[in-house]
């Protein structure tokens, strides 16, 4: 068998000593022999940077102070040059044997651009909260459910993708990655490989969960400036409105669970306005305010972070 295909790991953090520890051995310990690992911390102070020197030889680190997560992801891919990268946050982990595996499967694939694997949702002590909801690509239906079936730890694609779609957008802090797939969806092949690569740790300081609410506007800002553009294929232009419908209504969920409810009102205004019917039972949640959330959190806790009621 041919010399597998030389990867590079970019782990981007910012006063996350208490997690990437782990991130690093789970990268480190693969043992996979065409590896480059490089963190790019943004002027940590809480312990990191004392962290990453322990790892000597094994990994290379800089620090540039307020350039952001994605300015820092994409720093780190300019500043390697293995044939497939990747990115992985200080608080997750990737599965053993997961690079080797991710190799081996561009090897035997070479019309791949993009594969992405299966992926566990753990708590800030790594227990099991649930699985990733992991799909098969349909590049149509993606677009159309507004449902990120690509789970951003367990993602892996040829350098070649960046030269031709370009770099993470960095006007972007919450949905880089959807937006990449949206945008790396229209030129490339995109492919599901049913094998646990990752694990992606839901906790109450991740960004994604501490600052929700800028989640949903980042996801509208997506979908409408997806849209805008001149290049769409009839079957994605075919399915805009129900696309930008579903889009509101994801927002108007995120909005409401993040305890905005005017904001969620908005976005069902603007879901009801491009799909009217059928109705849907967020439409009453949202309607009936601060007391409905309190309600939802009683009986179905807060989705975006499992294992809770509460933020």
């Amino acid at each position: 068998m041919s010399t597998l295909p030389s990867i590079s790991i970019v782990t981007p953090t910012l006063n996350q000593r208490r997690f990437i520890g782990e991130t690093i051995d789970s990268v480190l310990q693969q043992g996979y022999s065409n590896l480059e690992y490089l963190v790019v911390d943004g002027g940590s102070t809480d312990g990191t940077q004392e962290l990453l020197s322990t790892f000597k030889g094994d990994l290379r680190w800089l620090s540039q102070a307020g350039s952001g997560q994605t300015a820092a992801i994409n720093q780190g891919w300019q500043l390697t040059s293995g044939e497939v990268i990747a990115w992985i946050n200080s608080d997750d982990v990737y599965a053993p044997e997961a690079l080797r595996r991710v190799g081996e499967y561009f090897q035997r694939h070479p019309e791949v651009d993009i594969v992405y694997g299966d992926c566990d949702m753990i708590d800030a002590n790594g227990r099991f909260l649930k699985m990733y909801p992991t799909q098969p690509f349909d590049f149509v239906e993606l677009v159309r459910s507004t449902i990120n079936i690509v789970p951003q730890p367990a993602t892996f694609l040829r350098r070649s993708v960046v030269e031709k779609t370009g770099v993470l957008d960095e006007s972007l802090s919450y949905v880089m990655d959807f937006d990449y797939w949206l945008r790396a969806g229209l030129q490339h092949d995109i492919r599901y490989m049913p094998e646990k690569l990752a694990a992606l740790r839901v906790h109450a300081t991740a960004k994604s969960i501490a600052q929700l609410g800028k989640f949903a506007v980042e996801l509208v800002q997506v979908y409408q400036s997806f849209f805008e553009r001149d290049d769409l294929p009839p079957k994605i232009l075919q399915i805009r409105r129900d696309a930008l419908a579903n889009i509101h209504h994801r927002a108007a969920d995120i909005a409401f669970w993040a305890g905005d409810i005017p904001a969620a009102r908005n976005y069902i205004r603007e879901s009801f306005r491009m799909r009217p019917w059928p109705p849907r039972a967020l439409w009453v949640w949202v309607l009936c305010g601060a007391r409905g959330l309190s309600l939802a959190k009683r009986l179905f806790g807060n989705p975006y972070y499992p294992g809770t009621t509460e933020m």
